[in-house]
């Protein structure tokens, strides 16, 4: 399934919505045109929902520097639902691995209401 993505400011967040099998150059391009829509928007929230097919460990590993080379920072609260149960297990790592290293403040969710809530107790 090809990789596909939209990117749309709903008042007071980026909301992006991703299919398909990403790689490290789809996904480098996703979060650089998110930050573009952050930019724009002067908006540092970010609202994800993805039903991916494939994840490996060196696809978590490589969000710390993607994030980084986007413009990405711990400013920025990201809160992503992974459809996909299997996609969701390795994407949990590359929450624990942008985390860590304090790129970014982030979250991995089953359901888009856990994602909802938890952005409005990050900006409370």
């Amino acid at each position: 399934m090809p990789f596909e993505y939209s990117i749309r400011y709903e008042e007071p967040l980026i909301r992006v919505k991703v299919t398909g099998s990403p790689d490290y150059l789809s996904t480098d391009r996703l979060w650089r045109d998110i930050v573009a829509a952050c930019q724009k928007h002067d908006c540092l929230t970010v609202l994800g929902e993805s039903n991916t097919e494939k994840w490996t460990h060196e696809d978590a590993y490589d969000h710390a520097p993607i994030f980084e080379a986007a413009g990405m920072s711990s400013r920025y609260r990201v809160a992503w639902v992974e459809a996909n149960a299997t996609a969701r297990e390795t994407i949990k790592l590359a929450e624990t691995v942008v985390n860590n290293r304090d790129v970014v403040t982030g979250r991995i969710f089953s359901s888009l209401a856990e994602a909802k809530r938890w952005l409005a107790e990050e900006s409370a």
